[in-house]
């Protein structure tokens, strides 16, 4: 009996420390992934990225910004290559130029997916956005969708994205102009 009183003791204070999951048409401005100083729709922003797989990783600059509704970027790797350009709305991302290495319909797939829903998770129009979870623990904003991608941001400004289905994980930091 003791130990039952006790194990709904331990379960009654975990289950009161979880943090609370948020739907993503939340209003609330805590609960916005893309802060203002995160992300600037008139300037460009660039970012320092890596992209994990396994033992295959890449690094780089992402630079990214908003023209004419859409988002327009590009990802340079450490030796000035282009890896590959992408425009993304609501609707489509579409990669464009892309590196011979990377260029396969099933990565390019998975990579636009990926791209859009980093940049589309705060507009009211990405169509698949309303099945993200928001939850904040502390400093950290944390979204999750499908249990398949998770995308966080911390208190330094550091983001890290895990696509759990495709074993990616990126990882953006910003970097000062």
């Amino acid at each position: 009996m003791r130990f039952l009183t006790f194990v709904s003791l331990v379960f009654f204070l975990f289950a009161g420390c979880s943090p609370k999951a948020v739907p993503i048409s939340s209003s609330k401005s805590d609960h916005i992934f893309w802060l203002s100083q995160l992300r600037d729709s008139v300037q460009k922003n660039s970012y320092r990225i890596m992209l994990d797989r396994d033992k295959f990783n890449i690094s780089g600059i992402w630079i990214v910004k908003h023209i004419d509704g859409a988002w327009r970027g590009t990802i340079v790797n450490e030796f000035g290559l282009k890896m590959f350009d992408f425009t993304c709305t609501a609707n489509t991302c579409e990669l464009k130029n892309v590196m011979a290495m990377m260029d396969k319909w099933y990565i390019r797939k998975t990579v636009a997916r990926d791209v859009q829903f980093m940049l589309e998770i705060d507009n009211q129009e990405y169509k698949t956005g309303k099945k993200a979870v928001r939850s904040r623990n502390n400093d950290t904003l944390t979204i999750v969708y499908k249990n398949q991608i998770i995308f966080q941001r911390y208190a330094s400004g550091e983001m890290v994205m895990h696509n759990r289905k495709r074993d990616l994980t990126y990882s953006f930091k910003k970097m000062e102009e």
